[in-house]
């Protein structure tokens, strides 16, 4: 009995100290998401760690944190596909593909005119 009382007393205490894993890919923010994890202080707040959408982080439970959730910055020329990736959320697919080959197109329309 005293040993069962002694696990019992014991068990809670240790298990509040531990840390946890918040995994932000369950969220589905999005491909393109910065997460950013600060801690408040006396003297503002401390840059606790910083991940993506797909990442996760190990906090302790002792503490308060603050989550910032921001857009990342997205190179649409790097690779154009993403891009149509994002028209086709927004629009039907066969106007998406229409639209992306008008600019394509107007693009050599206007090199050509310069040219010549």
């Amino acid at each position: 009995m005293i040993f069962t009382l002694a696990v019992t007393l014991l068990i809670p205490s240790a298990a509040a100290a531990e840390n946890i894993t918040i995994s932000f890919s369950d969220l589905q923010l999005g491909r393109n998401i910065d997460i950013e994890v600060y801690q408040p202080t006396a003297n503002g707040s401390k840059l606790v760690g910083q991940t993506n959408s797909t990442g996760s982080l190990q906090l302790d439970t002792g503490s308060d944190y603050v989550f910032i959730i921001r857009p990342a910055e997205d190179v649409w020329f790097q690779n154009p596909l993403n891009a149509l990736e994002l028209l086709r959320l927004e629009m039907p697919t066969f106007l998406a593909y229409l639209l992306w080959a008008f600019v394509i197109t107007g693009g050599f329309y206007v090199v050509y005119k310069r040219l010549t």
